[in-house]
């Protein structure tokens, strides 16, 4: 392939991604102002794919609602809640609990 083709090639991939970008905007964009996500509005929410979603509430690890026995429903904030549920402590947090802990014992001798 010449140059000019590969940049003809790499300017309609740039193009086509930002269509798709723009797409997704317009299709999920409202997804903080809704309480209540279907499957494919959880996925774009919380970046996870579809098949892992359904994957989820099969195994209970997600919350989730079925109303009518099949279609699921998720409430946002139970989803972002779920989202922050195992929060990792940075090396900062552990050095400042580490001194807390050092002064308290320096206090009681």
């Amino acid at each position: 392939m010449t140059e000019k083709n590969e940049d003809s090639v790499l300017r309609d991939n740039t193009q086509l991604n930002n269509q798709k970008t723009a797409l997704e905007v317009m299709m999920y964009g409202n997804l903080n102002s809704k309480a209540v996500l279907n499957v494919a509005e959880c996925s774009a929410f919380t970046g996870l794919s579809v098949s892992y979603i359904y994957k989820l509430t099969h195994t209970g690890k997600i919350p989730h609602s079925k109303p009518n026995g099949k279609l699921v429903f998720f409430d946002r904030r139970k989803i972002e809640e779920w989202l922050l549920s195992n929060p990792v402590e940075t090396e900062a947090d552990r050095s400042h609990f580490v001194a807390q802990k050092v002064n308290s014992l320096k206090l009681r001798t």
